[in-house]
């Protein structure tokens, strides 16, 4: 079947004649959609006899992304085929035979008691390194029985894991690199966005489609000394507090913005406190202004007396909030080191705990704040809330190209 348009990287994935092949690329770079190409020529390639296995990483994702990815393609192309939803299967009965069973990677221990021709499996790094190597063997075990089977991965990169291990240091096969920018089919104004958004590695990452270490690093890396500075005077007589309710510590960092600049001049540190304590000190050291604060958003459920939550005990003492839930924790690093990397963040020297955090805080080998410390990650947690509400990463326009 001669294909149209596909990209170079999709064809290269599509048509590679080795036993194991990975593609690894960039948001929208169009490796989703080689999966496709690589089924049609698989059938070609089978005449027909194709028993495709793909792998989501959950349900859902399966669900919502990868069956509909064949079924909105088949549509279009007005190829006949069968859903079987009982069975998370498709059936082609057309000029590009075969069978496509989908499958959850939540749990490799299932994908058991079939054979397939091949397999692909998809979003491979989004899964946790300690069971990526379990799924890619029972992927192997579906496999054996069949003369010539071929394995894939179509992912974006999420640091040193499986995906680098086996096609970067073990070398097993064919390993595809695909950027956002290769895709010229998405407007320009969703790369932009894209950049606009991400900080340095996240552009390396996520954009260009590269490894790049996240895992035992600092979780603020876009974080330096120069963006300290000696001492601050606040200008205005509105007052911005980001809060993480805990109780010890419980933190607070206070600040206000100027233009598009975001000023950290005081910090709050309390030991075994509370909400109404934070209150107490925050209108004692600020009589004379407005509070507006970026809590975590847990507060709402959280009770520090019998009768009211948290948020409810900053509200019932004046106190604006700012917030209706809390961003992913990935998302919130994300934003932070973006507001670093674009200049709009300064911190007075004084706030020494927020600056051991933006200093010590790590990643754990899961790509999640390390929480080992009692004493770390608690104050640039409630930086983070603040940060994030004023700097939030903005969604990249919707954009019209179904076919990449």
């Amino acid at each position: 079947m001669n294909i149209k348009n596909y990209l170079p990287h999709q064809k290269e994935f599509a048509t590679s004649k080795e036993r194991y092949t990975a593609i690894v690329g960039g948001y929208r770079s169009g490796k989703t959609r080689a999966i496709i190409y690589k089924y049609i020529h698989l059938s070609v390639k089978r005449k027909g006899k194709v028993k495709l296995l793909i792998i989501a990483p959950t349900y859902r994702l399966l669900r919502d992304v990868d069956l509909p990815l064949f079924t909105e393609y088949f549509d279009e192309k007005g190829i006949n085929y069968k859903l079987i939803k009982s069975d998370l299967k498709i059936k082609v009965n057309d000029y590009v035979c075969g069978e496509i069973i989908f499958r959850s990677g939540d749990n490799p221990q299932k994908i058991v008691g079939f054979e397939v021709t091949d397999f692909i499996i998809d979003e491979f790094d989004i899964i946790r390194k300690a069971d990526q190597k379990d799924l890619w063997v029972k992927a192997l075990a579906r496999i054996s029985g069949s003369k010539n089977g071929t394995g894939s991965i179509v992912t974006t990169p999420e640091g040193y894991k499986h995906t680098y291990e086996l096609f970067v240091e073990k070398k097993i096969g064919k390993l595809i690199k695909a950027k956002t920018t290769d895709n010229h089919y998405l407007p320009e104004d969703y790369i932009q966005s894209l950049f606009d958004n991400y900080d340095s590695q996240l552009i390396e990452q996520y954009i260009n489609g590269e490894f790049v270490n996240i895992n035992n690093q600092p979780a603020y890396y876009e974080f330096n000394r120069e963006y300290i500075i000696d001492n601050y005077k606040p200008q205005k007589n509105e007052i911005l507090v980001g809060i993480d309710f805990n109780v010890d510590p419980l933190t607070a960092v206070i600040s206000e913005q100027i233009q598009d600049e975001l000023i950290i001049f005081d910090e709050f540190y309390l030991r075994n406190s509370n909400t109404f304590r934070l209150v107490e000190v925050l209108k004692e050291k600020y009589p004379n202004k407005t509070i507006t604060a970026f809590p975590d958003m847990t507060g709402k459920a959280r009770k520090t007396s019998a009768s009211l939550s948290d948020i409810q005990i900053l509200q019932k003492a004046g106190i604006k909030i700012q917030g209706i839930r809390n961003p992913r924790v990935k998302n919130r690093i994300a934003g932070v080191n973006n507001a670093f990397d674009k200049n709009k963040i300064r911190i007075t020297k004084n706030c020494k705990y927020l600056i051991r955090d933006l200093e010590q805080v790590g990643i754990d080998n899961y790509g999640e704040i390390d929480k080992s410390s009692q004493d770390l990650s608690h104050i640039s947690d409630a930086f983070g809330y603040l940060v994030f509400r004023k700097y939030p990463l903005k969604t990249p326009p919707k954009w019209g190209v179904s076919s990449f």
